[in-house]
């Protein structure tokens, strides 16, 4: 079923957008360009429905559903082991850095300037061995070896030291900011040593050097037209998602990332809350100039995740679900199978999730952050259950790719912003251009898009239904 579109509900971001931005009123063109932001749902049925899918021209893919809430789908091979390899391959050229978590991204953006101390510098000089700009545990062991009382630690008591007191975000290496604060540690790190040789330590302590730090693992972003240039992926997600190639093709980059034993991703969200007073990100550069200064946080936007696996795994690195299809939501004393379990820790509670999917190459998992508004059609409230996280590998290595479908619940910016993106201006235009004028201006997608053709919401193709109940779903 297609959710019918309505303008959204004005509000105080949609006000500053109306007064000052330049033509949002949609005419002829426009309003087609506002067509193409029906959004629909692939109908989940329930747990174990199994359909085909016409996603490439002649080829069926199987699509299981394997939870409700969130609708999560599986569909085995829907990357061939070629395609698999060629991602691995371009983000390694590309070059793996190391990944951040999602929170990190929300928060204001920074400088570009050098701020670097000269104590800073001086330190990452002496200690940096391995010249990445950061101090492991073994080289913060040794910049701090004077200090009294450190070198008669054990490695694993210093590693607790580091985790407790020095690794402020907990990503096992100290980054600038961290290696700055070095130079008012001394007392504080005498006072754990003896602390902490009295037996004086809580138990409460311990819990982030157990749980180890939110995200171990490097990453890599591939434009479009890099990972994609026959659009044979694209044209999949689009038939996939029954959503239009407008939405599909302007939405983020592919990020790929690679995780070595001991890797993981704490159980996190991949979108935000809606918040009518924090822009998306994919939409933050169009607000006008005067307010765009002011905004110093932002949310993330995502409707659809769809998660690739690049290889298998030896053992470990599940993807898991730990609240999918549960009767409540609540992080507050959390229990399963009367036990207390912190759903957020995937190092240790993994298998308590209550959805556990295990890495398989070319193997597709989509799912949906958001619910649909009903009145507006936009996208709608944060759909919580969709919270998820990556297992520890144990053994062997781990590739994933990662496409998030993003979308304004705010209409107009949407719409602005397919505009800027596809048009390569804010203006709409009643005629087509040429090709040629398209690539000149680097609006490559613009060919593709610009037909006069139903929204794809219309157009998925679904071929087979393979069921125990064998019925077909109405789309």
């Amino acid at each position: 079923m297609v959710t019918s579109l309505k303008k959204s509900v004005p509000s105080t971001r949609e006000k500053v957008v109306k007064n000052t931005a330049e033509d949002l009123t949609l005419a002829n063109h426009g309003q087609k360009m506002a067509d193409r932001l029906q959004i629909a749902k692939l109908p989940p049925v329930e747990v174990g429905y199994v359909r085909q899918m016409e996603l490439k021209p002649g080829k069926l893919y199987e699509v299981k559903t394997v939870a409700m809430n969130p609708e999560i789908f599986l569909i085995p091979e829907f990357l061939s082991s070629d395609e698999c390899d060629r991602l691995k391959a371009l983000a390694t050229e590309n070059g793996l850095i190391k990944s951040k978590t999602v929170y990190k991204s929300n928060i204001k953006g920074g400088g570009g300037t050098d701020n670097t101390s000269l104590y800073t510098k001086e330190t990452l000089r002496l200690f940096d061995q391995d010249n990445n700009n950061f101090l492991n545990v073994s080289e913060t062991y040794r910049a701090l070896s004077k200090i009294e009382g450190v070198v008669s630690l054990s490695q694993s008591s210093f590693n607790y030291m580091f985790d407790e007191i020095l690794d402020f975000n907990s990503d096992r290496e100290l980054d600038q900011v961290e290696i700055q604060k070095l130079t008012k540690m001394t007392t504080k790190v005498e006072k754990w040593i003896k602390r902490y040789k009295s037996g004086d330590v809580k138990p409460n302590e311990a819990k982030r050097r157990r749980m180890g730090p939110p995200r171990l693992s490097r990453q890599a972003w591939l434009e479009r037209k890099v990972y994609d240039k026959d659009r044979e992926l694209t044209n999949r997600l689009i038939a996939l998602t029954g959503l239009h190639s407008d939405i599909i093709t302007t939405s983020e980059n592919m990020q790929v990332v690679y995780y070595t034993p001991g890797g993981h991703y704490h159980a996190h969200h991949d979108s935000s809350d809606l918040d009518l007073n924090l822009p998306c990100e994919h939409t933050r550069q169009l607000y006008p100039k005067e307010s765009h200064n002011n905004i110093k946080e932002i949310r993330l936007c995502r409707f659809i995740t769809v998660l690739y696996y690049l290889d298998d795994t030896e053992e470990g690195g599940e993807t898991a679900f730990p609240v999918a299809d549960n009767d409540t939501y609540t992080m507050v004393d959390y229990q399963k199978d009367g036990r207390a379990v912190n759903p957020y820790d995937l190092s240790n509670y993994c298998k308590d999730a209550n959805l556990i999917i295990k890495p398989r190459k070319g193997l597709a998992v989509m799912w949906y952050n958001h619910h649909i508004n009903n009145t507006t059609g936009m996208l709608g409230e944060h759909n919580l259950f969709s919270l998820h996280g990556g297992c520890d590998v144990l053994k062997g290595e781990k590739w994933i790719a990662n496409n998030w479908i993003a979308l304004d619940e705010n209409h107009d910016m949407q719409i602005k912003f397919h505009r800027k993106q596809l048009y390569g201006g804010n203006k709409a235009r009643t005629g087509k251009s040429s090709s040629k004028e398209q690539v000149e201006s680097g609006n490559e997608n613009y060919v593709d898009t610009v037909k006069e053709t139903k929204s794809d919401c219309n157009s998925r193709q679904e071929v087979v239904v393979s069921h125990p109940d064998a019925t077909r779903v109405p789309l």
